[in-house]
């Protein structure tokens, strides 16, 4: 399987993987659509013997649609489209196409539509592996997940608002990494600080440098070697960050200075559906104080079209 898209879409197809490659019989890869679109040859033999599946919001991003028309005709590869748009232009090329068009963001900055991609993308997945575990699971984070926002916005408003932080780092792996790297995108688009992700270890491998008491750091925290993640939250306080710990440790488990609980999942991607509010809920309270629009940002438009 090789998932593509483009923007926001490619960072949930990173974690889709990952999380493919766990729990079905199938290799599995992630490629941008612009670079699958731009570089066309350099990935022939991934395409041999591959079904596409793209997720995209509006089914009529550019990149993803050519890249899709090139791997058609060249290769007659099958597509899978996940779109919250019906009758989009990927519509007449996807051999099956999914879509769930109140998953759809009238805001430029996706946060509905991305949560729910990257469900939608975890439920198939499920399926296709007969994960019957992570089926259930999958529904009890969506059921909790009101109750979840609830008991966490004014905590995470107050991070938002109290702090001093002008640019953010994100730090997550395996298959919450996508995830990951969409929550680093969300605060690019949304409050306009800048931003960038990195798995959790690799952040002591030079970005480091850059951390410091302007610094806010979110941590999807893995449900491994509690220490080595301990070791790093303290060596980012060293430098003044305020760090953010999302996970299922308990709060007198974690070094952070603020920790956000979720339940413990037997299947780690599902902790994705919970993680990502944290930092969309934190970006958006951010774009307020900021005195921006947190649903327009300048020159950004819902889709690209080359």
């Amino acid at each position: 399987m090789t998932f593509t898209g483009a923007g926001s879409s490619y960072s949930l197809c990173r974690s889709a993987a990952v999380s493919s490659s766990m729990y079905t019989d199938f290799n599995a890869h992630s490629l941008a659509a612009g670079d699958l679109m731009m570089n066309f040859p350099h990935y022939e033999k991934l395409l041999d013997n591959t079904i596409l599946i793209a997720p995209s919001r509006s089914g009529n991003t550019s990149e993803v649609i050519r890249g899709i028309q090139r791997a058609k005709r060249e290769y007659d590869v099958p597509c899978v489209a996940v779109t919250a748009a019906e009758e989009s232009d990927i519509s007449a090329l996807a051999d099956l196409e999914l879509s769930f068009p109140w998953i759809y963001d009238e805001s430029v900055c996706q946060t509905r539509t991305v949560t729910n991609l990257y469900m939608i993308q975890l439920f198939m997945i499920a399926v296709i592996g007969g994960q019957q575990r992570m089926l259930e699971e999958i529904q009890e984070a969506v059921h909790n997940e009101e109750g979840y926002m609830k008991k966490n916005r004014e905590k995470l408003k107050q991070i938002a608002e109290e702090a001093k932080w002008e640019k953010v780092v994100v730090l997550g792996d395996s298959e919450l990494e996508g995830i990951s790297d969409e929550a680093a995108i969300a605060f690019k688009e949304i409050p306009r600080v800048p931003s960038n992700y990195h798995h959790i270890l690799d952040v002591r491998h030079g970005p480091m440098v850059l951390v410091d008491d302007r610094t806010l750091v979110i941590m999807a925290v893995s449900p491994f070697e509690a220490q080595l993640q301990n070791d790093l939250i303290v060596d980012l306080q060293n430098r003044k960050a305020l760090v953010c710990s999302v996970g299922a440790l308990e709060r007198e488990e974690i070094k952070s200075d603020f920790h956000i609980q979720v339940p413990e999942y037997d299947n780690y991607g599902v902790m994705g559906i919970p993680f990502i509010y944290v930092p969309q809920v934190i970006a958006y309270y951010k774009a307020v104080k900021r005195g921006v629009n947190p649903d327009q940002p300048p020159e950004l438009d819902s889709w690209v079209e080359l």
